[in-house]
Order: structure tokens, then C-alpha cells, then sequence
């Protein structure tokens, strides 16, 4: 025989289907958004895990002035026998002026650095057409072409060369568009790459010098950061001694290009599982709630039921069905519109930014069991556990609705003074206390939610102010060995020397006489490897006089709790710095940034276990006291302190500091940091992050909007009764709203502002959290105006869900007054 609850099913599905409604949406639309993200990121992010050995990534690159003879790339990789061998290739490539594009001037300037189509190292990645076979066609980076408008079969001209466009590719060193290594930010609409056919190369040579830049491959791919880099150092002197004058030199951990992307989508995905954290805990208490609100409805019912015979666990069973079968609906479809339609936009957000192969999608059960099972077994359970409690009451109770611990409670006197409308409103506060503050604490999770959209993105342009106000100077130039502003004259005469020589492929283009050969080698003999370079660019006095030289080096910390290594940069500093005046470095002290101390916990006396990737040896200092701001993780040291601790000679610095700007030789000059960098920080982050925050944005106030649906009108479903008395008494519907709904309405505002203190520490314990795996300290900030949007929103969306309350109180009937409770 069919069991005859069955029957109820439908009839309760009916009669709550805004409940059920709002739950399948609050479900389905969160797994939907969230796990499109994290399927299209987790497959971006096995794409570029494979990228190494499927297009043959380089493990290092180095550019020469001049190109290296046979003899120089044969040492190079004699030099590599003892890790097991290398390949070493070059990778010439044409910064080429686009001239013209699809037949029309450019917009913008734009420069494309041209390479020879490759076939060993860096193998393109073809999202179009074919690679270039003839000398008048090439073929773009992907992600310039679309900025750019150029396609396919189009016509290109670079520097005076016209050129077709047979492809569309992505080259695996340029997943990220930095045209220098050291530039803060990428850059996908006036720099790009491209491929030609060694003809179409060889003809744009004539016109363009290459920069002869050549990879290093190693046989053996696992080895580790120090054995790579030990190699790539044996390298370099082989190269040195073989006359080859090599002036840059990188490692593919460092290469922006190659590890720019990976490093974005990895802390993208630990923002969104964050986000699916805060909506699973929503999703928990929404359920919390409704499954009282059901059993408090039902109660008259399930007295009704157990007096009759039946059992417990079958009215258990009845009750989840109708959750469990809503739940499992809207997971499987929440998955499958994430996976169908959702996946594309989300993936769109990267491959628009970064140049990446074509796209494929790898299922993950990782986010099947974050976005699916964790929010069906939660539904399920936090149901289950609320049924189970409930149902410890007698039947009694549940026709007398005697559901809560203390019983029948004397009413709170109410001053006399107080008129009927005001007194009423305090009635049905009082009444429904309970009720409102979960409603207080509900809209706490959904606010913050929101809230967490709207800080995103001022926080992260906050980092960026704060790493532009703890720059000590106007240029910070970081170098290649040390350069000495002025020299002796002798020194002088040396590096003159060698620049000459620096300036041509052979000693014998300079045309020089025999003495003056010799007199040439007799100063280049004078220059040791240890020796500072003399720069021969020209400075006023009174920029070399205020100008402080300085040393740094980059170390790694261990942030623990498997978030990887957080790079940490130690400065050596003169004692009584013009720059650094407010640091006593002096008597071997260790400065610790404040960032330390906030995000990692560290002060004074403690000890900072730090390791050199590069060497492979752990350097141990003790704090002797913290300085700075909460975005500063960096360690300060007197420059003598920091020489001895990394085997410096006496005297070694890389680095300046200088309020002026330096003209300081390009061939020493590594980077120049200013504060404008510091701004391009937080423009970067808010154009790499902007499109997927608005969407953040757009999911928390969907969610924002079922949530406060769902618990206020638990609230007008609990006061139906008493809805129902006062239709009888005469009140018309608009006087009832006006009695009931502005009650809510006071109670959630009252929410929406007094719950942003607490949303606010919230959300400082849950962003440190999140970012603890991101290179430095971001704190989170959270300006007034966010905070008014927060609460604005919070309203306009409440306004409509009150309209739909106010339908919901027009139909509660007057029978319903009369049926008898007890």
C-alpha cells in the first residue's frame, strides 16, 4: 500500500513554494557561479602545469650583447655535464615597431617582439591558422591580436615590413605580456609577441638588431631550485671565459611570463573557495532556520500523526524527503549549469588577460565535493539533526505548539503611555524575538558576503598605497654588481676601456694601433671580479651627493600550514641612512617589517628561520624590533651585517636610493622603482581582478536577496495566526502590513548597521586567511563608502522582498483565526 504521507508531498510543495523556491535558487545559483569558476580555474591551471613538458619550457634564459660564438654555447653546455647535460638554443628575437595594422594606423604605439617560428624550445601553441612559411606572413600572440582587432588573413606592417597574418598563437615564455622582466605590470595592448618564418626573420634583422637572447634546457627536468641554479652560475663563467658578454641572465622561476599566470589563478581560486566557505556556512543557517520554522508550522500536525500511531522516524523520513529531493535537484542542476554555461564566462576572465593555449576542461572532483556533496550533505544533515531534535517532544506539545524550552512566559509590562500602534510593534518584537535575531545574525552572513565583494578591490589599491608610502625615495635602483656614481681616475680609464670593447663583436673593429691594444688590455687587466663598476653617464654633483647606496637580497620564508614560501627582501643599510632615518640599525640589530608581526605573528625576540632558494642555506635572526607599516615584510640590516651574513666583500651594495633621478648605464642597470610603479600595482589588480569582483558582486547580492526572503518571511509565516486576528478585528491588509512589515523593516535596518563591526572583524580574520598564500600583507580595508553600499544594498533589496511580504499578508486568510489551536 502507497504510504499516505506521500500523498502530503506535493499539497506541502505547493503550499511552500516560495520556501522551496528560494532554497533551490540560493543552492543551484551559488553551485552554478562557483563551481564554473573553479572547474574553468582548476582546468587553466592543468593546462599551464602541463605547459612545461608539452611545449618544452625553458628552465633559464640569458642575453648577450653581442651573439655568442660556437665555442662560448659549446662551454655553456660542457659547463651543464655535471647535472646531467643541456641543450642551449637561441631564441633571437625583433622588437619591431607596429607600423600599421588591418591597413590603418595604430591607435596606440605599439612595439611586437618578434621571433623565428620555433620547433625545439618554447613550441607556440596555434589557437588559428598555421605557423608563418613564407617571408611576408606572421603569426600574433592571441591576446594582443583580439585587443588589437587583428585576424586572421589581415595584414600587419612591422617596422616597414607588410606582413599577413596566417595565425593566431600563444608562445609558452609569454603566457604573461611583460615587455621588460622587471615592469610591475603586463601589458596586452601596446606590447606583444609574434612568429616568423626564418626568411620573413632574416629580412627584418637587416633592418632591426636582435637581441640575442638563448634558452637553456636540462636533461634533467627534476632538479631542484638550487641545483638548477648552481648549474646556471657554471653556465655563466663558462660563457665569461669564453669571451661571451652576457647581460642578462634569467631563471624560468623568475620569468614573469612564464609564472605570472599560474600564480593569479592559484590565488583567484582560494578567494572563490573562501567565498563557497562563507555561502556553505549561509546555507548551513538558512537551513537551521527553515527547519524550525517547518517543524513549528507542522507542529499541530505532527502531534496530530504521532497520536495516531505513527512512528518518529517515519514522520523524520517525510519531513527530509521534501528538502533532500529540493537539495539534490538543485545541486545536480547548480553543477551542470556551472559546468554548461557558466564555465565559458569564467574561463574568459583569464583568457583574455593571458595568453594560453587552447582551452580544454579536466573534471575535478575536488570542486564536485566542495560545490555539490558538501552543500547536499549539509542540506541533509543540519535538516536531519533539527527533525530529530524536535521530535523529542511529546504529542501533546505539538498540538498545544509548546515547541520551546520554557513554556508559556508572562508578557513584559509595556508603559502606558505608549499608544496602540507602538505598543503592538513592541509586541510583536517581543513576540518574535527569536525570530529576529537570527534574522540579525542571518543578515550578518549575507552582508557579509556582500561586503566581502564590495572590499575586494579598495583593498587591494589600499596594498598599493601602502607599498607606495614605504618607499624611502623617489628612485630606488636596483643593480647588476656595484656601480660607483664617480671613480678614480684609473677606474675610470678601466671601465672606458671596457665599455669600448662591450661596444663591438671583435677587439679588432676598434681599428686601434698596437700600443693603444695594449695600452686597452693593460686597463681591462686592472678590473677584478670583485671590483665596482664605474659609471660613465653623466650626473650633477648634487645628485650623486644626495644619492645612498644600499644592498638587498630576496630570501623565503616558510608560511607553514602547506601555503608555501613567502618572499622576503632583506635591505643592508647604512648606519644614520638620509633615507632610512628613522631605523637604528647599528650593533648587528635585525629590523623586522610590521607586516611580520601581523600576518605571521612575529616580534621582538623571536627568531626568523629564512632560506635561500638559490644556495639552498637557511639564514637564522632573531628580532630586535619591528618597524613600518602593516604592508612592510621586509628586514633591515646594517650593510657591514648584511655582507658577512651572505659572503659579501667589504664594501658590496647593488642597490641606490635617490630623490633625483640617476642616469645610470643600462648594461649595470637592473630595475628603477618608483612610486608610479606602486600605483600600477593596484591598476593591474583592478584590471585583472575588476571583471571577476563585479561578478563576485553580482552572486552576493543574489544570494543577499533569497536569504533575506527566506528568513523574514519565516518570520510572517510564524505570525499568521495572529495576521488572521486582526483581519477579523477589521484591520484592513495595508494597516496589518503597516503593523508587521515595519517591524521587520526597523529590525532590518537596525541589522544591516549595527552588524558591520562585527562583519568587519570577520573579515580581517577570514582575508588573512585567504591571503595567506599571496606574496605580502594585505589587510583589509574597507572604506565608508563600501560600507554604504553594503547597507543601500541591503535595503533596496529588502524593498522588494517587503512587496512580496506585502502579497503574502493579503493572503492569509481570517478562517485561519478561527481553527481551532489546542
Amino acid at each position: 500500500m502507497v504510504n499516505p504521507l506521500l500523498k502530503r508531498l506535493p499539497r506541502e510543495l505547493r503550499n511552500n513554494l516560495g520556501k522551496y523556491l528560494g532554497i533551490f535558487l540560493l543552492m543551484a545559483g551559488s553551485i552554478a557561479l562557483v563551481s564554473g569558476f573553479l572547474l574553468a580555474a582548476n582546468s587553466i591551471s592543468v593546462i599551464i602545469s602541463a605547459m612545461r613538458d608539452d611545449y618544452n619550457i625553458e628552465d633559464a634564459r640569458f642575453t648577450c650583447d653581442f651573439e655568442a660564438t660556437d665555442e662560448a654555447l659549446d662551454a655553456a653546455r660542457e659547463a651543464a655535464e655535471g647535472v646531467g647535460g643541456a641543450d642551449v638554443e637561441p631564441l633571437y628575437g625583433i622588437d619591431a615597431t607596429l607600423d600599421e595594422e588591418m591597413g590603418h594606423a595604430p591607435q596606440k604605439d605599439a612595439t611586437v617582439r618578434t621571433y623565428r617560428h620555433r620547433t625545439t624550445f618554447d613550441v607556440a601553441a596555434y589557437a588559428e591558422g598555421r605557423a608563418p612559411e613564407a617571408a611576408d606572413e606572421v603569426a600574433l600572440d592571441r591576446v594582443f591580436a583580439s585587443h588589437r582587432g587583428i585576424e586572421v588573413g589581415g595584414t600587419v606592417t612591422l617596422s616597414g615590413h607588410a606582413l599577413k597574418v596566417v595565425g593566431i598563437m600563444t608562445l609558452p615564455d609569454q603566457q604573461a605580456l611583460f615587455e621588460d622582466n622587471s615592469d610591475f605590470t603586463l601589458n596586452t595592448i601596446t606590447f606583444g609577441v609574434a612568429e616568423l618564418s626564418d626568411a620573413g626573420f632574416d629580412a627584418l634583422a637587416q633592418d632591426v638588431e636582435p637581441i640575442y637572447t638563448y634558452a637553456i634546457l636540462f636533461h634533467d627536468r627534476g632538479l631542484s631550485v638550487a641545483e638548477r641554479t648552481n648549474a646556471e652560475t657554471d653556465v655563466m663563467e663558462a660563457l665569461a671565459d669564453e669571451g661571451a658578454r652576457v647581460s642578462d641572465f634569467i631563471d624560468a622561476d623568475a620569468n614573469q611570463g612564464i609564472g605570472y599566470a599560474a600564480d593569479d589563478v592559484e590565488g583567484d581560486s582560494s578567494m572563490w573557495e573562501v567565498m563557497m566557505g562563507i555561502i556553505v556556512v549561509i546555507m548551513a543557517f538558512v537551513f537551521v532556520v527553515l527547519t524550525s520554522s517547518t517543524i513549528e508550522e507542522e507542529s499541530a500536525v505532527i502531534g496530530t500523526l504521532l497520536a495516531s500511531g505513527w512512528r518518529a522516524r517515519e514522520l523524520v523520513a517525510h519531513y527530509l524527503a521534501l528538502p533532500a529531493i529540493v537539495g539534490a535537484l538543485a545541486c545536480a542542476g547548480g553543477t551542470a549549469l556551472g559546468m554548461t554555461l557558466l564555465e565559458t564566462p569564467m574561463k574568459n576572465l583569464y583568457y583574455n588577460s593571458y595568453s594560453l593555449p587552447p582551452y580544454h576542461m579536466t573534471w575535478s572532483w575536488h570542486v564536485f565535493l566542495m560545490c555539490t556533496v558538501v552543500p547536499f550533505v549539509l542540506l541533509v544533515g543540519v535538516t536531519l539533526v533539527g527533525l530529530l531534535h524536535k521530535m523529542g517532544k511529546t504529542p501533546l506539545q505539538f498540538l498545544r505548539h509548546e515547541l520551546g524550552r520554557g513554556g508559556t512566559k508572562r508578557g513584559l509590562r509595556l508603559p502606558a503611555r505608549l499608544g496602540f500602534v507602538p505598543r503592538f510593534r513592541v509586541r510583536v518584537f517581543l513576540r518574535n524575538l527569536g525570530n529576529f535575531v537570527t534574522l540579525f545574525v542571518g543578515i550578518a552572513f549575507a552582508s557579509m558576503l556582500l561586503l566581502f565583494g564590495l572590499a575586494v578591490l579598495p583593498t587591494m589599491n589600499h596594498y598599493a598605497e601602502s607599498l607606495r608610502n614605504t618607499m624611502v625615495a623617489a628612485h630606488q635602483y636596483t643593480l647588476k654588481r656595484p656601480v660607483d656614481l664617480t671613480g678614480t681616475d684609473e677606474g675610470r680609464a678601466s671601465w672606458e676601456a671596457y665599455d669600448r670593447v662591450a661596444g663591438v663583436a671583435d677587439v679588432d673593429d676598434l681599428g686601434l694601433g698596437d700600443e693603444e691594444k695594449r695600452e686597452l688590455v693593460r686597463s681591462l687587466a686592472r678590473i677584478g671580479d670583485d671590483d665596482h663598476a664605474v659609471n660613465l653617464s653623466a650626473n650633477s654633483d648634487e645628485a650623486i651627493a644626495q644619492a645612498e647606496s644600499y644592498a638587498v637580497y630576496q630570501l623565503q620564508y616558510d608560511r607553514g600550514e602547506g601555503a608555501g614560501y613567502e618572499s622576503v627582501t632583506v635591505y643592508g643599510i647604512r648606519p644614520g641612512s638620509r633615507y632610512w632615518d628613522d631605523l637604528d640599525v647599528g650593533d648587528g640589530r635585525v629590523i623586522l617589517g610590521r607586516g611580520f608581526t601581523d600576518k605571521f605573528g612575529l616580534g621582538v625576540g623571536d627568531t626568523l628561520e629564512l632560506w635561500d632558494k638559490y644556495e639552498d642555506a637557511t639564514y637564522k635572526l632573531t628580532a630586535s624590533e619591528v618597524y613600518g607599516t602593516k604592508s612592510d615584510l621586509n628586514v633591515y640590516l646594517d650593510l657591514d651585517t648584511f655582507n658577512v651574513l651572505f659572503g659579501n666583500p667589504s664594501g658590496y651594495f647593488n642597490a641606490y636610493a635617490s630623490d633625483e633621478a640617476l642616469d645610470i648605464d643600462e648594461r649595470w642597470l637592473a630595475s628603477d622603482l618608483t612610486p608610479a610603479d606602486m600605483d600600477k600595482i593596484g591598476a593591474q589588480m583592478t584590471d585583472s581582478m575588476g571583471d571577476m569582483m563585479y561578478m563576485l558582486l553580482g552572486v552576493a547580492v543574489f544570494i543577499f536577496l533569497v536569504f533575506i526572503y527566506l528568513l523574514t518571511k519565516a518570520v510572517i509565516d510564524r505570525s499568521a495566526r495572529s495576521i488572521s486576528y486582526m483581519k477579523v478585528f477589521g484591520y484592513r491588509d495595508h494597516e496589518v502590513s503597516h503593523l508587521y512589515v515595519r517591524s521587520i523593516t526597523w529590525c532590518v535596518v537596525a541589522s544591516l548597521v549595527l552588524s558591520l563591526p562585527v562583519i568587519i572583524g570577520s573579515l580581517t580574520v577570514i582575508f588573512k586567511a585567504m591571503l595567506l598564500s599571496y606574496n605580502g600583507n594585505i589587510e583589509i580595508f574597507v572604506p565608508a563608502d563600501a560600507m554604504a553600499k553594503c547597507v543601500l544594498t541591503g535595503l533596496v533589496t529588502y524593498a522588494v522582498v517587503a512587496l512580496v511580504h506585502l502579497r503574502s499578508i493579503r493572503r492569509v486568510p481570517m478562517s485561519l483565526a478561527l481553527k481551532v489551536q489546542e
